[in-house]
């Protein structure tokens, strides 16, 4: 299995996660986003982290008493010359000179859609 598959496979496992934090940047370098995720003590926090960020989108900004992700989805994009998939509606148009992308997006009360070139899992250890 390689990195992009063990970071798809993490990803989904974090449904029931709420979402505690997002910031977002840009530096002379690239755009980027962390999303902090919390289950409560019983599991360790995590931030997702992404860089070369192409697109986002948040449906509602997550608050205090938050309620849990009911699904998280993740998809890999090869750069290819086809329509984007359904769902994903980016104003950029899709060519096989862009690099492989990562299209994260979480559902439930608070919905949002994350595509970037490059996605990192920093789980909490304690």
């Amino acid at each position: 299995m390689n990195d992009l598959e063990r970071l798809c496979e993490k990803v989904s496992d974090f449904a029931g996660y709420v979402i505690d934090r997002l910031s977002m940047s840009r530096t002379e370098e690239a755009d980027a986003l962390d999303i902090g995720l919390r289950w409560g003590p019983g599991k360790p926090d995590v931030t997702l982290s992404f860089r070369d960020v192409y697109y986002f989108t948040i449906g509602r900004i997550p608050g205090p008493g938050a309620e849990p992700l009911d699904r998280v989805a993740v998809q890999v994009l090869q750069p290819q010359d086809q329509p984007w998939p359904d769902g994903l509606s980016m104003d950029l148009v899709r060519s096989a000179s862009l690099p492989t992308l990562i299209w994260v997006r979480a559902e439930g009360p608070v919905q949002l859609s994350v595509v970037a070139a490059v996605a990192t899992v920093f789980v909490e250890v304690s």
